[in-house]
């Protein structure tokens, strides 16, 4: 079980995390599943974060709905599936090491793009793979938001209907993957009821997110912040 003070940084490495990924649409599972993996092993905090990005994805996917483009999100859940069922697989007979590396490379391209305004920039790689490699990297460490953002930016969505569109493809995952991490047993049934703190939190983020990034966030400090977010989460992978 989980100790008081446990439950207290959970809750609180939620709502930064929710309020991250309201203002720039990606950025809980690389927040908070490296945070709580210092604090627990990595198969159960990959199993809580599951359950906590379920709330984070649901609840932005309400305040943002108006905004989601459904032809992208049709898109890019529908072959994320893909990198889902991979994932799935990959989680419980592969090492992860070398595919980390090769994200934290992909995060430093990506990082340095939106840093230079050119995240719409669709050459760099063929379009089926961000949403294949989302779905990947969503299964293994809850990072496949990177990806997303490119799929969005590349097909010329603006900053509310990139965060929209990448928090409906977000719930629409997070279902299959909380089923999937409670059955193969990453997290112990009591913890569902003990996160009650880290749901709440995870909601209120994403409701104060919302409205930084519609008054206070334009299109370039928008792209700004993705390339930083990226450039820093490297970090984490590439050491």
């Amino acid at each position: 079980m989980l100790t008081t003070m446990e439950l207290a940084i959970i809750t609180i490495l939620s709502f930064i995390s929710a309020l991250v990924t309201s203002i720039f649409g990606f950025g809980a599972g690389l927040v908070l599943t490296p945070l709580l993996s210092f604090i627990m092993p990595l198969k159960e905090a990959i199993g809580i974060g599951a359950f906590i990005f379920l709330f984070t994805s649901g609840s932005k996917f309400f305040w943002y709905f108006k905004d989601v483009d459904w032809k992208t999100h049709r898109y890019g859940f529908g072959l994320s599936l893909i990198g889902l069922a991979s994932g799935f697989f990959l989680i419980t007979v592969v090492n992860t090491f070398w595919l980390e590396k090769i994200y934290a490379i992909l995060l430093i391209i990506f990082g340095l793009k939106a840093l230079l305004n050119k995240d719409t920039d669709q050459k760099l790689l063929p379009r089926p793979f961000y949403p294949i490699m989302g779905g990947l990297f969503a299964a293994l460490i809850h990072g496949g938001g990177a990806f997303f953002i490119r799929l969005c930016r590349g097909s010329g969505l603006d900053r509310m209907q990139t965060v929209a569109t990448i928090a409906a493809i977000h719930f629409s995952q997070n279902i299959f993957k909380t089923v999937f991490f409670a059955g193969a047993k990453f997290i112990a049934p009591a913890y569902i009821i003990t996160l009650a703190p880290a749901y709440i939190a995870a909601i209120l983020g994403t409701r104060i997110g919302r409205y930084i990034l519609q008054h206070y966030v334009n299109e370039k400090l928008f792209s700004l912040g993705i390339g930083m977010l990226l450039l820093v989460l490297s970090v984490k992978y590439i050491i």
